[in-house]
């Protein structure tokens, strides 16, 4: 086997896991905050182009789309025509306080130069909220292209460059990211349930959500 078919049969086996993580991560988010039984605007910030929640939502009309890349809000609109795109950073959103029934936040706030200002408007705006940000001590980089295997405990740039010349990361949008502890997400969203999402018995990813409607319990 080649190395580009090589590549290709891994990518194409992490883009399975991914569509199946995704799958089960809007079942949770269904099972902890029912949003398909809420009324009223559902935020899906940071959705860039409605390939997760606003693609797995049954009524897009309900979905209000915030992305700061005018590309990807164009792009939300070609795939989903009935939901509302906007525009926006996400700390500083153009919502009135408690406007939205629910905002869903997966994998953003990791990626903004200002965390404590995106939590703040979640908490603005959202009458429940869930967010999803990855766990930084999981085995897999989660963010390149193709997962590559403990590439956080790879010692040096030059080992971290052939890395992801071999497994087709980018390593300057990896190296962009920043990950949140767990007691950092406590503090931003002190009224909130942490949880894990747990790959193989392994912490994938975090799970901040508060739901009073729900009573915001772990499941």
């Amino acid at each position: 086997m080649t190395e580009t078919a090589a590549r290709r049969a891994v990518e194409g086996f992490f883009a399975r896991l991914r569509r199946r993580s995704r799958l089960r991560r809007y079942r949770r988010i269904q099972a902890l905050l029912a949003v398909e039984s809420l009324a009223g605007p559902v935020l899906d910030l940071g959705g860039g182009p409605a390939s997760f929640f606003a693609a797995l939502f049954p009524r897009p009309g309900q979905i209000v789309l915030v992305d700061l890349d005018g590309g990807e809000v164009a792009r939300a609109k070609e795939r989903e025509p009935a939901i509302s795109a906007i525009v926006a950073d996400g700390g500083r959103l153009p919502l009135a306080g408690r406007s939205v029934a629910a905002a869903i936040c997966n994998s953003v706030i990791e990626h903004v130069d200002d965390p404590e200002a995106l939590a703040g408007e979640i908490r603005r705006v959202g009458r429940s909220y869930f967010l999803q940000t990855p766990n930084g001590g999981f085995p897999l980089e989660t963010h390149s292209f193709v997962a590559i295997p403990f590439y956080h405990l790879i010692p040096s740039r030059r080992l971290k460059r052939l890395a992801c010349r071999l497994f087709g990361g980018d390593m300057a949008y990896i190296s962009r990211v920043r990950y949140l502890s767990e007691p950092a997400l406590r503090r931003l969203f002190p009224e909130a349930t942490v949880v894990y999402e747990r790959v193989l018995g392994l912490r994938k990813s975090f799970y901040v959500y508060h739901s009073p409607a729900a009573g915001s319990k772990p499941s």
